[in-house]
């Protein structure tokens, strides 16, 4: 059995270890949700340098690369079996949570398919079972809640933060 948890900038930078297609997909998320990235691979797609927040770096992975920042996440996303299997036991060495793209059960994480509309996320995951149906379930459920969602998440933030407001003592009283 698994969690859903969502992890905040706050928590780290991430390293991503590969710079193609699959690659390209977790970056982009990962800059979309602020996060500051370092990526790693020989070579790496211009979009991916292109976000913001990447740091590309063009070169293979070594395993120190896990040792070089306090990693909040760190993603094994080449198309080299050995390289992934290498940056997963890395990370997992290090007790330091890891998506091993073409390996489930060397993973410690799974990424959710997400839809995004303001502070409104939604994940939507199958343990890394199927991602095609996860991302056809988020799309179902992104329909459903229709849009413009972020208006009311805004309105709720507003007034929540009003009722813990006005439970603080004034100060000096």
């Amino acid at each position: 059995m698994s969690i859903l948890i969502e992890l905040r900038p706050s928590a780290g930078p991430v390293l991503v270890v590969g710079g193609g297609a699959v690659a390209a997909r977790k970056v982009r998320v990962l800059a979309e949700g602020g996060f500051q990235v370092v990526v790693v691979a020989p070579a790496i797609a211009g979009e991916i340098a292109a976000l913001p927040g990447v740091t590309a770096i063009a070169r293979a992975f070594v395993p120190v690369d896990v040792d070089a920042r306090p990693w909040a996440l760190v993603l094994a996303c080449t198309n080299d079996r050995e390289v992934n299997r290498a940056v997963g036991e890395a990370a997992r060495a290090r007790r330091i949570p890891v998506l091993v793209a073409d390996a489930r059960d060397e993973s410690t994480v799974s990424f959710p398919a997400l839809y995004r509309d303001g502070d409104l996320l939604v994940g939507v995951s199958t343990s890394g079972s199927d991602p095609a149906l996860a991302a056809r379930l988020r799309d179902a459920v992104a329909e459903a809640l229709g849009p413009g969602r972020a208006a009311e998440i805004a309105e709720a933030r507003d007034a929540r933060q009003a009722r813990l407001a006005a439970r603080q003592p004034e100060a000096g009283a």
